[in-house]
């Protein structure tokens, strides 16, 4: 009987570590959240007329990940948790002959993109290196 009461308290004893170092592992401190982006895009022109464009925070232009709008002038501020590769196209149609169009791309506050072309003529077109 000397024996099982050994072993059984060896059990009990080999079970209360193991619950002791569950309980060490699961107060452990959380990971630190991951880095967030805030990526703004803003699109600016003059003349009236009709303006439309898209914009992604990482890909291509054209990709089923974009997203379209219409209007000027347009702002749209994101926060992403990855390092983005945004790009921005934007187009005028029905304006006076001279009328200017802009984009501009901001990451954490800082200008990685900006483009200020003439219309009628080519899309302007913003993308961050």
């Amino acid at each position: 009987m000397g024996t099982r009461t050994g072993r059984a308290a060896g059990a009990l004893l080999g079970a209360s570590v193991v619950l002791v170092g569950a309980v060490a592992c699961s107060s452990a401190p959380p990971p630190p959240p991951a880095r967030q982006y805030t990526v703004s895009f803003s699109v600016t022109g003059t003349g009236g007329g009709a303006s439309f464009g898209r914009y992604v925070t990482v890909g291509e232009l054209g990709s089923n990940e974009q997203v379209n709008f219409t209007g000027l002038p347009y702002e749209m501020t994101l926060t992403v948790p990855y390092a983005p590769s945004p790009k921005l196209q934007a187009g005028s149609v029905g304006v006076p002959p001279g009328s200017r169009l802009s984009c501009r791309i901001q990451v954490d506050g800082q200008t990685v993109a900006a483009q200020t072309i003439t219309v009628p003529g080519q899309d302007v077109i913003c993308r961050a290196p």
